[in-house]
């Protein structure tokens, strides 16, 4: 069972945000069918179907699942999501995806988009890449920050 759960995931998780714009070949809208498969998914997880998940994982799936649940909540296709809303879902089916592939790898390669504020506007920009290019991106910018802002005469090269 976890192994279905898994590639049915696997599946999602690559293609959920892309295919906004084509719906489903039954008539169905992509967000029914993720809908559908996160309420097999629990129903699994409620009735000890997926074997070898810690209760961690277990609570992580949980908690993914509730952002998944809240942002569909009352919407029937993929088109009504706001951009921050489609965001939020695609992240919380990868942790979920993640927690299921249960590895370090599976973490850092993990899909995530943020939003950035661009200095000096309060325009937004979307980012999307791995959990691993978003901590450097995170690591990066603290690193500027912690530079020395004023150089003397020995200024280490700059």
């Amino acid at each position: 069972m976890k192994s279905i759960a898994l590639c049915i995931l696997l599946a999602l998780a690559a293609g959920a945000l892309s295919a906004a714009e084509s719906p489903a070949t039954d008539g169905r809208d992509r967000l029914q069918i993720v809908m559908e498969q996160q309420r097999a998914l629990r129903a699994d997880l409620d009735g000890g179907a997926i074997d070898g998940l810690s209760p961690r994982q277990t609570n992580a799936i949980r908690k993914a699942q509730k952002d998944v649940f809240a942002v569909a909540e009352g919407r029937q296709t993929l088109d009504q999501l706001s951009m921050d809303d489609k965001i939020r879902f695609e992240n919380a089916l990868e942790r979920i995806n993640a927690e299921l592939i249960d590895s370090r790898r599976a973490r850092d390669d993990q899909d995530v988009c943020w939003r950035e504020r661009t200095s000096g506007t309060s325009v937004k920009k979307t980012r999307c890449g791995t959990q691993a290019q978003m901590r450097e991106a995170r690591e990066g910018a603290r690193d500027y920050l912690e530079r020395p802002k004023v150089c003397g005469k020995d200024c280490g090269g700059l």
